[in-house]
């Protein structure tokens, strides 16, 4: 019954086959995920053409013959819908991109990014300031420049080691500084050009889209199972009629319908007897309870009791008492 029950949500059908275990005939449903199935258009001389399900098992052993299907849902014949359930399989992805995204995002946020851009304000517009421009971005990254030549005072540090520009001067100030002892290891240090601009990018932020996506995937499930969400009612001072809306009763009572037809199948293949001639009953739970005296009085002022039962449920008040 319970793998009925899934096959019937996520294929729109209810699959089984019989074998016979110690003489005796079982039904097994194919579990979810041996076969495959699709609609197809069956062409029949009596009703004409119908849409029927295809079920292909790719494991078990089972002969196509041997395996009896029972719609819950009209079959469709469209490539796009493989299932009823896709339209809670796309909200339900995403949901889960949506997740992914934000979790990407927390990750950036613990990290710092930056952005160098470099400003650029030329105002000599011919060939010559150009090249100075550039001469002047080389000598700046380098220490060298065109009109450099080997008869130039040379800067040193204080081992007298000669420097060759001024970056290797700068860094090897910020090494002499910093790098003195193993306290600041992991530091990395960056000379850029006086015309370069550092700026550090903020935080992601996003707003509510995820709570008002799963809302929304939530209302969903509840739409397509027909069932009352919950949290949104108050349990409390609730009984089993309040809690239980007409939908969902009706609902339960066609998955019960359901449930009936497909027993009374198994049987009649089980034991080959005529299906009209088997009857399977389940009961539902009541919508409508009496669980206390309250109940009791609301159904009296609907005009719902009988005059017999009224004198019933007084004879028992009386011998209650």
């Amino acid at each position: 019954m319970r793998d009925c029950v899934r096959m019937m949500y996520m294929c729109g059908f209810a699959a089984f086959y019989v074998r016979r275990v110690n003489k005796i005939p079982l039904p097994f449903c194919p579990v979810i995920g041996t076969f495959t199935w699709r609609s197809v258009v069956s062409e029949c001389k009596k009703t004409g053409s119908n849409a029927v399900y295809e079920v292909t098992l790719l494991k078990g052993g089972v002969q196509q013959r041997d395996m009896h299907i029972v719609n819950y849902y009209i079959p469709i014949i469209s490539p796009n819908i493989k299932t009823p359930m896709q339209a809670l399989l796309s909200q339900y992805k995403a949901v889960m991109e949506m997740h992914q995204t934000i979790r990407a995002s927390n990750k950036w946020n613990q990290e710092k990014h930056i952005v160098v851009t470099e400003n650029m304000d030329i105002k000599d517009q011919t060939t010559s300031g150009l090249q100075l421009l550039d001469d002047m971005r080389r000598y700046t990254l380098s220490g060298e420049h065109a009109l450099m030549g080997d008869k130039v005072v040379r800067l040193k540090n204080r081992y007298n080691r000669e420097l060759k520009n001024t970056n290797e001067a700068k860094m090897e100030l910020i090494h002499d500084q910093f790098g003195g002892d193993g306290s600041t290891q992991g530091i990395g240090t960056l000379i850029l050009p006086p015309n370069m601009n550092v700026v550090e990018l903020s935080n992601i932020v996003y707003g509510n889209e995820d709570e008002v996506l799963l809302q929304q995937y939530c209302e969903s499930v509840y739409t397509f199972f027909e069932l009352q969400n919950q949290s949104t009612v108050q349990v409390a001072n609730k009984s089993v009629s309040e809690l239980i809306s007409t939908e969902q009763h009706i609902n339960t009572q066609n998955v019960i319908n359901f449930l009936q037809n497909v027993l009374q199948l198994v049987y009649a293949e089980s034991f080959h007897v005529d299906m009209h001639t088997v009857q399977v009953v389940i009961k539902a739970q009541a919508r409508a309870s009496v669980n206390s005296s309250d109940d009791i009085k609301k159904l009296s002022e609907t005009q719902a009791l009988a005059p017999q039962l009224k004198s019933k449920i007084g004879q028992l008040m009386d011998s209650a008492i």
